[in-house]
């Protein structure tokens, strides 16, 4: 078979069969076309293997394409841009569930499914990102929606987001020293983006420097109104009356209350022995939400009901009136 045939094979959609014919033709002779055939073969094969979720394949194969990449003549940039979005691809499945608006504990995973997308981008180089990998875009609605066209991220700030998923699960110093550099350039081309700067906040935290993260935080929150952003400054806060005010404002400011269970129980912790009519309704709330997703209690949970065993707590009225005169109060 020659390699104009696996050519067509891939045209006519036969992935496996075109990825099973390249592999001999490729490790006997690496010339021009063969390459090219291979890298992109081998590409089909990503998607599919990560639609299939054999990720463990999926990293092998991904790894296999960057060491294939610099033997090719890629004048288009397509072969670039293939790399960083199966880079995205793997990000996506194996993603351990972390959301902005409440960071989740990460699942543990099998070691061969791993995948690191700040492994990645440090490896691959910042320098090679390229203008387009820094532009964005807008969304296409589809016809007869009533969506509206808005601007999507780009490829790099997707790549940088997904490096924070990982620094939310592993706050330490060697993470954020790894980011830095992609952070930095993010910053340079979009200083006032509300990510870009929170991300720089969350990085400031994490280095001890506590005074710059919650200046960042107050300028973000003068003209954003997002859930975790006062969670966030929440955690910086040390004034008791204060954090429980940012807390209340976190809850009002998000409207699923799937992703209030974080702000709730942190709320309920700073109140209890403080306001424990006000503490029992947080823990009511977050109880109630985790028994209809078909969750247990914790262990921390189970002890805070015990410390407020026979208090009733305040009504949906009262904890309204107190988110209220929190934020008055406070901020």
């Amino acid at each position: 078979m020659t390699v104009k045939e696996v050519f067509e094979l891939r045209k006519q959609g036969k992935i496996e069969e075109a990825y099973a014919a390249i592999c001999p033709m490729y490790a006997a002779h690496q010339g021009k076309y063969t390459t090219l055939c291979m890298f992109w073969t081998a590409s089909d094969i990503l998607k599919k293997r990560i639609e299939e979720k054999r990720t463990g394949e999926a990293v092998k194969i991904f790894e296999a394409l960057q060491r294939v990449l610099p033997r090719i003549d890629d004048a288009d940039g397509k072969a670039h841009q293939a790399i960083l979005h199966g880079a995205l691809r793997l990000s996506d499945a194996t993603d351990t569930g972390w959301t902005a608006a409440a960071p989740a504990t990460p699942a543990k995973t099998d070691a061969s499914t791993d995948f690191s997308m700040l492994d990645f981008i440090g490896r691959y180089g910042v320098a090679n990102l390229t203008a387009a990998d820094w532009q964005g875009s807008m969304s296409t609605p589809k016809e007869g929606s009533h969506d509206q066209p808005h601007q999507l991220p780009s490829t790099a700030q997707r790549i940088l987001t997904r490096c924070f998923h990982e620094i939310q699960e592993h706050p330490d110093a060697d993470h954020a020293l790894k980011v830095m550099p992609l952070l930095e350039e993010a910053m340079r081309r979009s200083p006032r983006n509300k990510n870009n700067q929170r991300y720089m906040a969350v990085v400031y935290r994490i280095m001890g420097e506590k005074e710059k993260a919650i200046a960042i935080y107050d300028q973000l929150l003068q003209r954003h109104r997002d859930s975790y952003l006062y969670a966030e400054r929440a955690d910086l806060t040390d004034d008791p009356g204060k954090k429980a005010a940012l807390y209340c404002r976190a809850i009002q400011s998000q409207r699923q209350e799937q992703f209030r269970q974080g702000y709730r129980l942190a709320l309920a912790q700073l109140l209890l022995g403080r306001d424990n009519t006000k503490a029992a309704y947080e823990l009511q709330k977050v109880l109630a939400q985790r028994q209809q997703q078909g969750y247990h209690p914790t262990r921390e949970m189970q002890a805070m009901q015990s410390q407020l065993q026979g208090v009733v707590p305040s009504t949906e009225a009262e904890q309204q009136a107190f988110y209220k005169k929190m934020a008055e109060k406070f901020l």
